[in-house]
């Protein structure tokens, strides 16, 4: 889909290959298969693996996935409380930037609030599909989007909420070249404040420019905070092609 998109993927200063993409996506379908204690022989194709592993994920309901999980879960929330305590409120950032063209940054940036906030089985099946390591993402209510996934390389899921058009304590600078915006914090089920989101679009000559930024607790290693680079470059290339492919196929 990059290639075809002309997508151009850059985490810091470099530019990312499908085929670093791929072998990233390819280790984190191994640790999705072991988490959901199922077996399916990884091969080199990612749509296929993506289609595999998202029909195992669309046949649990909310409460079975949760429950299948809740030892990592109730593990992950522990661990990451006490990153918080001692990070003391500094953050780390986790940046990725993606420049695409044929579409808009108005465009883009409406997609993803319908897929963020509208609940539909399509939406659910999208965003299961955008990484390997999406077991839930559910909106609730209004602004509130509920996600179990793994972050960076870490070895267990992790349970938050974020609260998008809250910007309490965000420490990543709004940069107003950057038309659009989507923004929020993050906390845990106990209500620990554990980062934010700032990713920010900007219209191009023949399409758009996103920076995403993704704040953790200063406490987390760098390895997790340079593997979540890959992790938002999968999720949101995954997503913008498919935002693309609505529009071109209207």
């Amino acid at each position: 889909m990059m290639e075809e998109y002309n997508m151009k993927i850059i985490i810091d200063g470099k530019s990312i290959s499908k085929q670093e993409l791929d072998q990233w996506k390819k280790k984190s379908y191994s640790k999705a298969i072991r988490t959901l204690k199922k077996r399916i022989v990884i091969i080199d194709d990612m749509d296929v693996m993506a289609r595999k592993v998202t029909e195992i994920k669309m046949q649990y309901s909310y409460n079975e996935i949760v429950e299948l999980l809740k030892n990592k879960l109730w593990f992950s929330e522990k661990i990451m409380k006490l990153a918080c305590t001692i990070s003391r409120g500094k953050r780390k950032f986790s940046i990725t930037e993606i420049e695409m063209s044929g579409i808009s940054a108005k465009e883009i940036i409406d997609g993803i609030d319908t897929l963020m906030l509208k609940k539909s089985r399509k939406n659910d099946e999208v965003n299961l599909s955008a990484c390997p390591e999406h077991y839930v993402l559910r909106p609730l209510g209004k602004n509130t989007l509920e996600v179990i996934e793994t972050t960076g390389n870490s070895p267990l899921p992790v349970q938050f909420f974020i609260e998008y058009n809250n910007e309490t304590g965000i420490q990543t600078a709004r940069d107003c070249s950057y038309e659009y915006q989507s923004t929020g914090i993050a906390r845990l089920k106990n209500g620990t404040l554990l980062g934010g989101v700032r990713h920010q679009f900007k219209e191009t000559k023949d399409g758009f420019k996103a920076r995403l930024v993704v704040e953790f607790p200063s406490i987390c290693p760098n390895s997790l905070i340079k593997s979540h680079q890959m992790h938002l470059a999968c999720e949101f290339s995954y997503w913008f092609s498919y935002i693309k492919d609505l529009i071109v196929n209207k």
